[in-house]
């Protein structure tokens, strides 16, 4: 006989179904489990976004280059019996008022100077003699020397000044000599004599060198107010730079330091006066801006005091000055950087008044509300943007009343700010010592 065919459902077809059955359960199996990782890590990054685990570093740090602010001061001469002394000590003065006094703020990421005069009959409370009540803010040197116009300077303007450079006469034509004299185009002819306060001036009208002695003649010329004084300086400091960073000039920079150390005064070390002429070797192409406290000479009587002659301040044109020469500040730019701000603290008001300071610099802030927990010690800025240009544009704005405050980078997340800052303690006491000063988060 033949054999009988195999049945179709014979047990060994059954086994070969049944293997692959399990076979396509089990890559069943590894493709559901595959998607379960993918919606886990997905609901990590949610939960992530959501709750912030993100690692903070100093903003100081993580953004370097933040702006540094030197305050220039021109000496006058000490009077010793009715006449003045021009050979004085400049690295001991006392009692001296500032003849001339520009604040310099220094942008090394992007190569600007920007050179502010400050006019010396500005009307100003002086730190330390608050009781007398105002005066004038070249007087301040005579009180108390270089600290005592600093911290007046500061509080004014609401800035933070890194270091102060005393000069006298004497300093400013010895230097001028070591750099071999400045080309300028003398407006006018100038002459004018003071035998009390040791000043000559006899220049003649045109373009010529100037040595030292000329150069402070140039410079010392009064006709007029103040303010056309100090526009002459102005132009003076511009054509100075050009000399500078000429080749044959630029050269001798970091050698004339040592030099230069004993012209001047500063809370400087000499290591960092030198990488200050380091970095100038630098900037040859930097761009050089100037200005002037913006206010107008005005004769004010205050209580039990007779009429004096002051510069007396527009508050609002120098709050703009301030922001865009010390700070940096660009509306334009800001405008396109989206921030929320959180109140960290139990100080009512916090979150509301950091946005308003930073709307006013033109930042675009989208929510002002509660962080999650209430007992932050720190200022943290949650960086969402992937952009180092607008990090470094927020970190002025928060830097410049935070020095402490921290910084981390988070996921990008879908309708959420470039920025989350969250206020803390910090800044619940930068607004206090505000407030007890008299002034706003802002300028004044």
């Amino acid at each position: 006989m033949v054999p009988a065919a195999a049945h179709p459902r014979s047990g060994r077809g059954r086994r070969g179904r049944a293997g692959r059955f399990l076979r396509a359960l089990a890559a069943a199996g590894i493709v559901l489990a595959l998607l379960g990782l993918v919606a886990s890590a997905a609901v990590y990054v949610v939960l992530g976004g959501l709750t912030n685990p993100v690692h903070f570093d100093s903003l100081a740090e993580v953004v370097p280059g933040i702006r540094v602010n030197i305050l220039v001061l021109g000496l006058d001469a000490p009077i010793y019996n009715g006449r003045a002394v021009p050979e004085f000590d400049v690295r001991k003065a006392t009692g001296s008022r500032t003849d001339t006094m520009m604040l310099v703020t220094v942008d090394r990421e992007n190569k600007e100077v920007c050179i502010l005069s400050l006019p010396r009959d500005t009307r100003t409370i002086i730190a330390g003699r608050e009781e007398y009540g105002y005066d004038k803010l070249g007087h301040a040197h005579a009180y108390g020397g270089p600290d005592m116009i600093v911290a007046t300077l500061s509080r004014l303007l609401d800035i933070p000044i890194h270091y102060y450079v005393r000069v006298n006469s004497a300093g400013v034509a010895k230097i001028i000599d070591l750099l071999g004299g400045v080309e300028i185009y003398v407006e006018r002819d100038m002459h004018y004599n003071d035998p009390y306060q040791d000043l000559h001036i006899d220049l003649k009208k045109g373009l010529q060198v100037l040595d030292g002695d000329k150069a402070v003649q140039y410079l010392r010329y009064r006709s007029g107010s103040d303010i056309e004084r100090i526009e002459r300086q102005q132009k003076f400091l511009l054509a100075l730079k050009d000399q500078l960073f000429q080749l044959g000039t630029i050269s001798k920079i970091p050698s004339l330091v040592d030099e230069v150390v004993t012209c001047v005064d500063t809370n400087m070390t000499p290591s960092e006066m030198l990488s200050f002429a380091k970095l100038a070797l630098k900037m040859g192409d930097a761009t050089v801006r100037t200005g002037t406290l913006p206010g107008e000479n005005a004769l004010i009587e205050d209580p039990g005091c007779p009429p004096l002659w002051y510069w007396a301040l527009d508050e609002d044109a120098c709050a703009a000055i301030v922001d865009e020469f010390v700070f940096g500040v660009d509306p334009t730019a800001n405008a396109e950087i989206t921030v929320e701000v959180q109140n960290g603290t139990n100080v009512n008001g916090l979150a509301a008044r950091f946005a308003a300071e930073l709307e006013r610099q033109g930042y675009n802030v989208v929510a002002v509300t509660d962080a999650e927990r209430k007992d932050h010690k720190v200022t943290q800025v949650v960086d969402r943007s992937r952009s180092k240009d607008k990090l470094r544009r927020l970190s002025r704005a928060v830097l410049r009343y935070l020095p402490g405050a921290e910084v981390g980078g988070a996921r990008p997340i879908e309708g959420k700010p470039d920025f989350t800052i969250i206020l803390g303690e910090d800044y619940a006491a930068e607004a206090s010592s505000s407030a007890s000063l008299g002034r706003s988060v802002g300028w004044r």
